[in-house]
């Protein structure tokens, strides 16, 4: 009888182990996706944020190769950012589950990324053109007239994916909502500079030039007020500034490199030396701002 009850006990035992076992392996499968889901949300975001810079810099070699400035290495490099751009597009795309799920709650999300994929395969076959032909002055038509309507459609886009990743939970929301404010507005000074650059020279070859130095002053104000928020704060931009030295000595040097080009852009005329040192400029501070938005994430990433 002795025997029978040590017998049952070890079973028992064995039993809950195992059962024990079997919990702690459903918990973990459950963790690694969600760690999965949220890389994969992440990566949406990342691509998204991406495409967001790509859109100016595009447009910028655009006007480069108009003005026969260094046009080979242009043509190459906005052959390189298109093809680069159609890639992440589709990353984008891809999980056909997250669009649906925002569709269902905002039925025009689907007519707005089906015209947006147009605007973008004819922006894509024009780029092609000029990467070819850098006397087309419709190709570059093209991508001057259209390359302010894929920037808004890549912020409508990311910003309506952001809105359904967060939580149902009202202060996880917040937090949430938080931390995307900070992550969108980080790494929008990388588009900032290069649309910028690309203003000026719109001004500098007199197209639409009343039309540009107006956006170019406004695009200048939008990029001040930003660097000041990212480290002081700004109530309106719903950022809160930071304390972290590390990304503060990051910034630092951003700020630098941006308080070098301003008097450089609002120069009256351009030389060649000019230009050289403005498009040298902006992609030192791309590099630069880039460790920023590194920081940044890494330090609210949780």
């Amino acid at each position: 009888m002795l025997i029978k009850k040590v017998t049952i006990l070890l079973l028992l035992g064995l039993s809950f182990i195992s059962a024990k076992s079997d919990l702690v392996s459903g918990l973990t499968d459950i963790v690694d996706k969600a760690e999965e889901k949220k890389a994969e949300d992440k990566k949406v975001l990342n691509n998204a944020f991406k495409q967001r810079m790509k859109t100016q810099r595009m447009a910028r070699d655009a006007v480069l190769i108009y003005m026969d400035f260094n046009t080979s290495f242009y043509q190459k490099d906005l052959l390189k950012n298109g093809d680069g751009f159609n890639r992440k597009l589709k990353d984008l795309m891809h999980d056909k589950k997250d669009i649906d799920k925002v569709v269902a709650k905002l039925p025009e999300f689907k007519d707005k990324i089906e015209s947006f994929k147009t605007t973008w395969s004819k922006f894509y076959d024009n780029i092609k053109v000029l990467s070819k032909d850098a006397k087309s002055k419709k190709a570059l038509d093209y991508i001057l007239n259209n390359n302010l309507s894929l920037l808004k459609d890549i912020d409508y886009i990311f910003s309506n994916f952001l809105k359904f990743y967060q939580s149902t939970d009202k202060l996880e929301a917040y937090m949430a909502h938080i931390k995307t404010m900070l992550f969108t507005q980080v790494g929008k000074p990388r588009m900032y500079i290069t649309k910028i650059v690309k203003e000026r020279l719109l001004v500098r070859e007199n197209i639409n030039k009343k039309e540009n130095q107006d956006k170019l002053k406004t695009t200048i104000k939008g990029m001040d007020r930003l660097m000041k928020a990212l480290k002081d704060g700004d109530k309106e931009l719903e950022l809160n500034g930071t304390e972290d030295r590390d990304i503060l000595e990051k910034l630092a040097i951003s700020q630098k490199i941006w308080e070098e080009v301003k008097p450089i852009v609002n120069k009256k005329k351009l030389n060649k030396e000019d230009l050289s040192s403005l498009i040298s400029k902006n992609e030192e501070f791309i590099k630069a701002h880039t460790e920023v938005v590194k920081l940044t994430r890494a330090s609210n990433d949780n």
